[in-house]
């Protein structure tokens, strides 16, 4: 397996992964809170798109598409997701990750190998970090907080299997499922 095919797979896993974690939860699943200190999934979600936004489109296209607001909210931490009222609804919210999950993902399938070894095209600050580095991190980051989700998802007594690097048919299959389901049940999340 090339590097490439490694590591779009990789964060196919890791983004697969996080929506096999909110299958079938209701919206009020999306507000709880283990404790004070740690975020409900509502802010997982979105701080999970600012990193798509982050490396993808600031990095390795030169342009943010999150509004500062929108970053503002979902930046670190719990106190500052909660500072204010919740800024979306949930299938604004979802639908906004599965946007910007989309064009990372045709981003990465049009790159040219060779590029993943390389810094992305717009690098700005102090990122030293190779475009397959930073598919390594994100890819990490979405497993991290899909941990937390399954924290959460078994306090409300829904359980589920966290981190299963299956197939990519099988993979391809369920996020068909997962996304025939949000379609048929997207507008109860408004």
């Amino acid at each position: 397996m090339d590097l490439k095919t490694f590591a779009i797979e990789t964060f196919e896993i890791a983004e697969w992964n996080v929506l096999k974690a909110i299958f079938r939860l209701k919206p009020k699943d999306f507000e709880k809170q283990l404790t004070p200190n740690l975020n409900p999934i509502r802010w997982i979600i979105g701080h999970l798109t600012i990193h798509m936004d982050t490396i993808f489109n600031q990095l390795c296209l030169g342009e943010r598409k999150l509004d500062q607001d929108f970053r503002d909210y979902f930046t670190m931490g719990p106190d500052r997701a909660n500072h204010r009222e919740f800024p979306l609804s949930y299938m604004e919210l979802i639908d906004k990750f599965l946007e910007f999950s989309k064009s990372s993902f045709d981003y990465l399938y049009h790159l040219p190998e060779k590029k993943f070894l390389e810094l992305p095209e717009y690098n700005i600050g102090n990122n030293s970090e190779t475009v397959a580095e930073l598919i390594q991190r994100i890819s990490l980051h979405f497993l991290g907080h899909t941990g937390q989700i399954y924290q959460i998802k078994r306090e409300l007594g829904k359980g589920g299997t966290f981190v299963m690097g299956v197939k990519k048919k099988n993979r391809n299959d369920s996020r068909n499922k997962w996304l025939n389901w949000w379609k048929t049940n997207k507008n109860h999340y408004q």
